[in-house]
């Protein structure tokens, strides 16, 4: 017997599930970031010295993208280039991509998109010299809202 409560869950292969499509990702949206920054240095003193401290950021953004056909792909904010971008379209929603920006930087990200117009993200960067740069956790949220102005 079901219960009236229970949720119904996508219980296909992982590998039978939807692909995420470019045009989905496209619209506004709310933008939740933290980052977090190594810090090495001899003068730093650590109680655990296999590990480096960490200076943290979070920011709220609200982000605009179209397809990849417009120039403005990713909106003012993101133009970095995006010609070396290798994105994967797995199935189930998730993408993994690879990157390296101008100054040698490699990012290496995977996200989840969910039909619920979440797009979780997780990126790594990494220097020239191998070294961990910055990690990032994004929790995107799709706008779905009006455009309300509250005083």
């Amino acid at each position: 017997m079901k219960n009236s409560g229970d949720l119904e869950f996508d219980l296909k292969p992982f590998s039978q599930r939807k692909r995420t499509q470019p045009s989905e990702l496209t619209g506004s949206w709310k933008v939740f970031e933290v980052n977090a920054t190594p810090v090495f240095g001899d003068e730093m003193a650590t109680v655990d010295s296999n590990s480096a401290p960490y200076v943290y950021l979070c920011t709220e953004t609200l982000k605009k993208r179209s397809l990849p056909e417009n120039p403005n792909y990713f909106g003012e904010e993101e133009m970095v280039d995006m010609q070396d971008v290798t994105v994967l379209w797995l199935p189930g929603g998730v993408t993994g991509y690879v990157d390296v920006n101008k100054d040698g930087i490699l990012c290496i990200g995977v996200g989840w998109y969910s039909d619920e117009g979440i797009n979780l993200v997780m990126e790594r960067d990494y220097g020239l010299d191998g070294m961990l740069k910055e990690v990032r956790w994004k929790s995107e949220l799709k706008r779905r809202w009006s455009d309300l102005h509250l005083m």
